[in-house]
């Protein structure tokens, strides 16, 4: 069975959550090619080295430039802030690597839009991983909907609800930081029920909306 270099970029929350689902995918899925973690790339040598001990990774970076460029890594994976998105994954891309980018992909429009004329020039695979879709309860919405179950769906109501930063001790990380996350709420959760929307009946071709902050 072939593999596929893997790297990368950002070890902290998602980059660990991501770290645990190459190292467990293999267990319940037949995958070709399978993930072979070759490198975990931080600017913190001490932290990012201490990272790839302890998250399974072969070795480490502290330039995700030179982990680009890496003969033996096939794609990059990019789990930082939404600000660094863009320069990462235009330098995997001219790269020539594949790239599966945590959401939201960008923080402007501007930047989603330099990223995917970049990928189609590149002609690798590039994605962002909405991971819901493979929810058990989506699934089967999908195939009943797919096999004309459902009828003509018209009308889609989705809530999302989320308390883990509602807490006002809660510490200012940087998705509370509009700089570094960019669209705050609206890109960070509603994207999830926008690709939901998409995966299930989409595409969306028209968008209407009103926005309010409730507290």
């Amino acid at each position: 069975m072939a593999e596929i270099g893997v790297g990368l970029v950002g070890y902290k929350f998602m980059g660990r959550a991501h770290s645990n689902a190459y190292r467990q995918v293999g267990h319940f899925f037949d995958i070709d090619p399978t993930p072979r973690m070759v490198a975990v790339c931080g600017r913190d040598e001490a932290g990012v080295k201490a990272a790839a001990a302890s998250l399974g990774w072969e070795g480490y970076e502290t330039d995700y430039r030179k982990l680009v460029k890496r003969d033996d890594i096939g794609l990059v994976d990019v789990a930082t802030t939404g600000n660094t998105h863009r320069e990462i994954v235009l330098a995997a891309l001219e790269a020539g690597k594949h790239v599966l980018c945590e959401k939201p992909l960008a923080n402007t429009l501007a930047e989603a839009g330099e990223m995917l004329t970049a990928a189609r020039q590149a002609g690798v695979v590039a994605m962002v991983n909405f991971n819901y879709r493979r929810v058990p309860a989506v699934q089967l919405a999908k195939r009943l909907i797919d096999e004309g179950r459902l009828g003509e769906i018209r009308h889609i109501r989705a809530v999302y609800l989320q308390d883990w930063i509602n807490d006002p001790e809660f510490p200012l990380v940087w998705r509370l930081q509009k700089e570094l996350a960019g669209s705050g709420a609206l890109g960070d959760i509603a994207a999830h029920i926008l690709d939901l929307a998409h995966f299930l009946v989409g595409p969306v071709t028209e968008v209407v909306g009103t926005l309010d902050t409730f507290i």
